[in-house]
């Protein structure tokens, strides 16, 4: 009998943090005919359709492990509060967890993962899988430990893992990202869009949808394990300025962008954390921030990527229409 690939078959999918990534790759595995659970230590999300539901906190090394039992797919695609000191605490126990979790039932694990471990600065762009891993930051530090965690139990515990990276992402509903947070919010409210650094330096940014429509192919692509993958990225990379002007354009907002600088960001920092975390990570927004996705076009040449204009309109209809968080 003719074995049927991967992709045909039925498997069990736990998908961990049910953020926009996670909610866009368990609808994408569920168009692929694939069963989904998705785990969240918040309450479900209204309009998620077939996807079935579970609380879970991946703190909790025994409820995790409880909940990946049948599991052929365990994907980390959870964020935690945008603290260096709390990645510093959780993240090393959520993924010695997950290994756990995923060796114990037979699972494959997925970590959706971003750019934060790539170093030393200036950046090597465009960036690509091969990139250094030399971070420049406390919470890339963090992401270059897990890293290792994750390699270290491939090679010595026989563990089937998957990184997939994406650039800052945009799409659909999209709140906790820079684009929005400091321009596309203010755009909403009718005002002038801030950008923290250079706004006419090329940036790289993800469209949520395609990032988990192409989680799902490769979490179904045996050939594709033990290694690492940038996800579709729409190239050639725009400025800011270039992404916000349109923006303003859709929203009938001033098109005019100001341009914050990074030693104002970092002097403001002192007295505001969550602008002090963010400063740490601003080198992003001093030189060109462009992503190549080459290597995963080249294994999958059919794949639609969204283009920028078009993933940019979508993502102010969604936030226009669900109105003030």
């Amino acid at each position: 009998m003719t074995e049927l690939p991967p992709e045909a078959r039925v498997q069990h999918h736990l998908i961990v943090g049910d953020g926009v990534i996670g909610r866009a790759t368990a609808q994408a595995l569920l168009a692929r005919g694939q069963p989904v659970v998705l785990a969240s230590r918040r309450p479900p999300a209204p309009g998620d359709g077939d996807v079935s539901r579970l609380s879970l906190d991946a703190l909790d090394n025994t409820a995790l492990r409880a909940a990946a039992k049948g599991a052929s797919h365990l994907y980390l695609t959870l964020g935690l509060a945008y603290s260096a000191s709390v990645w510093q605490r959780d993240w090393p126990r959520i993924m010695r967890h997950a290994i756990d979790a995923a060796l114990a039932n037979g699972a494959g694990l997925v970590w959706f993962d971003n750019l934060y471990a790539y170093g030393p600065l200036p950046l090597r762009v465009p960036m690509r899988e091969d990139h250094p891993i030399d971070p420049p930051s406390r919470k890339g530090r963090v992401r270059a430990a897990l890293l290792a965690m994750l390699r270290e139990a491939g090679e010595q515990r026989g563990l089937r893992w998957l990184i997939a990276r994406s650039a800052d992402f945009y799409g659909p509903d999209v709140r906790l990202s820079i684009l929005y947070s400091a321009a596309i919010e203010r755009q909403l409210q009718g005002r002038t869009a801030f950008w923290l650094g250079d706004a006419d330096a090329r940036h790289s940014f993800t469209y949520t949808l395609d990032a988990g429509r192409a989680l799902a192919r490769l979490a179904l692509d045996e050939a594709a394990w033990q290694q690492s993958w940038h996800l579709p990225t729409a190239s050639p990379a725009p400025t800011p300025r270039e992404l916000l002007m349109e923006s303003a354009r859709l929203l009938g907002a001033p098109p005019r962008v100001q341009r914050l600088p990074v030693a104002l960001v970092r002097a403001l920092g002192l007295a505001m954390p969550l602008l002090r975390e963010v400063g740490e990570m601003l080198y992003q927004n001093q030189q060109d921030y462009v992503f190549s996705s080459e290597k995963f076009m080249a294994r999958y040449p059919d794949f639609r990527v969204t283009p920028y204009r078009e993933g940019l309109a979508t993502m102010v209809a969604s936030l226009r229409a669900s109105g003030p968080p």
